[in-house]
């Protein structure tokens, strides 16, 4: 099917999505669950009146904080996890024991360390987005097309020049691919953290229009969570589509 031909389908799905919702709000007994005019009315008034823009950039900030930090150590790590030898094989050790913890449970650790705010929200950020681009890279990087690795050798190339021209290349759809699962979950993180941890932020409103039972507040503001995650997920997806000649990923 033609990108046109697919282009409306695409648009219905969210269309029906809309009016399934609409429906069903329409017959719940009670106002937990309020409907599109609701939301999109509560989200109106929450940009325009309510804290919602300074909330954005308080969250926005602690992602992009977090990410860059993340994405700044795990590239390295996980190159020293390919290639390293003993001490890469101790590394991936050390992550293997720290994988199964969630990030939600850092958060009373990052609060005794750094307090409320800022500082422990991006820890929190970075210790999610950390892992899949910190896996990524050093599942890519060990492994690349052995007939390349062997036609470098055979041109008499070294370690640094077999990495710049050969394992880098190779791996970059990869390392594109874990940078975009890592954006993903430092915006999961960073709701998580300020849920608890913190005192501005699109978590904390969520926190705090719940204790409200403002439930058309509360779904507004989840829609600008989802909606901005993937307006930042396709941006990175055509930074990707542009750094490579082949797609990275679902756009």
């Amino acid at each position: 099917m033609s990108r046109r031909g697919a282009g409306a389908p695409a648009a219905a799905a969210p269309l029906l999505a809309v009016a399934l919702w609409a429906i069903v709000a329409a017959g719940w007994p009670s106002p937990a669950l309020p409907g599109p005019i609701d939301v999109l009315a509560a989200g109106v008034d929450a940009a325009v009146n309510g804290p919602l823009v300074a909330d954005l950039t308080a969250s926005l900030r602690r992602v992009l904080r977090g990410y860059l930090l993340a994405v700044g150590l795990a590239v390295p790590l996980g190159a020293v996890a390919a290639l390293g030898g003993p001490w890469g094989l101790g590394l991936r050790w050390l992550v293997a024991a720290l994988r199964p913890i969630p990030p939600l449970a850092w958060v009373p650790l990052a609060i005794l360390w750094f307090g409320l705010g800022d500082p422990s929200a991006v820890f929190i950020v970075g210790i999610g987005a950390f892992l899949p681009v910190f896996l990524e890279t050093g599942w890519w990087l060990s492994r690349p097309p052995p007939q390349l690795m062997e036609l470098a050798a055979s041109l008499g190339a070294g370690p640094w020049l077999t990495l710049r021209a050969v394992r880098l290349p190779a791996a970059a759809p990869g390392l594109l691919g874990g940078l975009r699962t890592g954006l993903g979950l430092a915006w999961t993180s960073v709701i998580a953290a300020e849920l608890v941890g913190a005192q501005s932020g699109l978590g904390y409103r969520i926190q705090a229009l719940r204790l409200g039972l403002d439930t058309a507040g509360v779904m507004a503001t989840m829609l600008v969570i989802g909606a901005l995650g993937a307006a930042m997920d396709a941006a990175l997806g055509a930074l990707s589509r542009r750094a490579l000649r082949w797609p990275v990923g679902v756009a």
